[in-house]
């Protein structure tokens, strides 16, 4: 093993092994867990079909300099990763891109429940020729929403705008399209029933087209979604599809503003990941690393004939089997023995000191729980031990 693969693995160990050992070991339903799966590879192989029908056009969709591979350390199991490049109309790709911004959204609202999800239209349908157009006026008003004098004067703040281009439908003209788009709106402060329906109207008149209040959020979800359809995608060639991409290049198609933006660049600047615990999203230290850029092994040629690395540990999930475990991910594995590769010393390592922390963490939990059955079982003593209604006897008289 390299020197530099033993420095970047010590940087991205950290406090994995207590993260690992306390998202480890739990147990998904099997349904939702196929079900899950089922959808997965249903997405990979849209994905695969469209870079294809890209690459027939003499466009390059896939990145050959990427070999990467994920490992579960428990159930010694493997994948291929595949090697899509950064084009965002490729379903897979979306979806990666999407669980960042998921999650930062997520973690905002559960600290700000009262949060209103919006959809803005840009008037009827539009020619993939004005596309860009209405993007550009549809991101030029959210750019300069918040300091409107009516959102100051009700406390009210934009913090989060995603785009969709809608259903696309073929015509006579060429490509049809619907954009939209569907923000997040907070308050800072009380307003009464009078002045949110004076906002709401502000609101709506800014926008000009059709905007709508459409209440409190019940799923993120619903608010970071795919910019078009994997199902739409299907059905365009591969001409259609460079087009689209390119309109998609360098467009902010999810942008954070105001209070989330400022959450997200703080979570950057103090190396903050965000995890799942018990249902609720919490801050932990990134093990990681927080590298800006991809590291030189991933670019380009460079990244063919090396040695094989292990380049990152990922928070525990339920990629092979329904029960969460640690995994890690290795480039440069080409056509060699996955089997060795848990016989490096670093996999080890790490797998004797998620043990370890396992192991404590098991026994702090025996503790309290000791510390809760002893502490029933001496209230229960008392209680039962109290005499209740029994009259005081007078003291015998000589």
């Amino acid at each position: 093993m390299t020197k530099s693969t033993i420095t970047l693995t010590k940087k991205q160990v950290g406090n994995y092994p207590r993260i690992a050992s306390e998202l480890s070991g739990a147990a998904l339903d099997i349904d939702q867990w196929e079900k899950g799966r089922g959808l997965s590879e249903k997405l990979l192989q849209q994905s695969h079909d469209i870079a294809e029908k890209m690459e027939d056009e003499g466009f390059e969709a896939y990145d050959r300099g990427q070999d990467l591979t994920i490992f579960g350390l428990h159930s010694k199991q493997s994948l291929q990763l595949p090697n899509f490049r950064n084009i965002c109309i490729i379903p897979y790709v979306a979806r990666k891109k999407r669980r960042s911004s998921s999650k930062e959204l997520e973690y905002f609202l559960q600290k700000n429940p009262n949060a209103r999800t919006w959809t803005h239209t840009t008037g009827k349908r539009c020619t993939l020729e004005e596309l860009p157009e209405r993007l550009e006026q549809l991101h030029a008003k959210f750019g300069r929403v918040n300091q409107q004098a009516f959102m100051k004067k009700y406390g009210a703040r934009f913090v989060f705008r995603s785009t969709e281009f809608g259903e696309i439908a073929k015509t006579d003209e060429g490509l049809s399209f619907h954009p939209h788009a569907h923000s997040v709106l907070v308050l800072n402060k009380f307003i009464s029933a009078d002045e949110w329906t004076r906002l709401i109207v502000k609101i709506k008149h800014y926008f000009v087209h059709h905007s709508k209040d459409c209440g409190k959020i019940r799923s993120v979800k619903e608010l970071v979604k795919y910019c078009v359809k994997p199902s739409d995608l299907e059905h365009l060639n591969g001409k259609e599809l460079i087009d689209l991409h390119n309109v998609c290049t360098k467009k902010r198609l999810v942008e954070f503003l105001g209070q989330l933006r400022s959450q997200r660049k703080d979570h950057k600047d103090e190396n903050i990941r965000l995890i799942r615990r018990k249902g609720k999203l919490t801050k932990t230290l990134n093990w990681s690393g927080s590298a800006k850029k991809p590291p030189r092994w991933l670019q380009g040629e460079q990244a063919l004939g090396l040695a094989p690395k292990l380049v990152a540990w990922c928070a525990p999930s339920a990629i092979f089997t329904p029960i969460t475990e640690p995994c890690f991910i290795v480039h440069g594995l080409a056509h060699r023995d996955h089997s060795k590769i848990f016989k490096w010393n670093e996999v080890i390592q790490m797998d004797n000191s998620i043990k370890v922390h396992t192991k404590t963490l098991t026994h702090q939990k025996q503790e309290i729980e000791k510390i809760k059955n002893n502490e029933s079982e001496a209230k229960n003593r008392e209680e039962s031990s109290e005499i209740v209604g029994v009259p005081r006897t007078r003291p015998k008289l000589n």
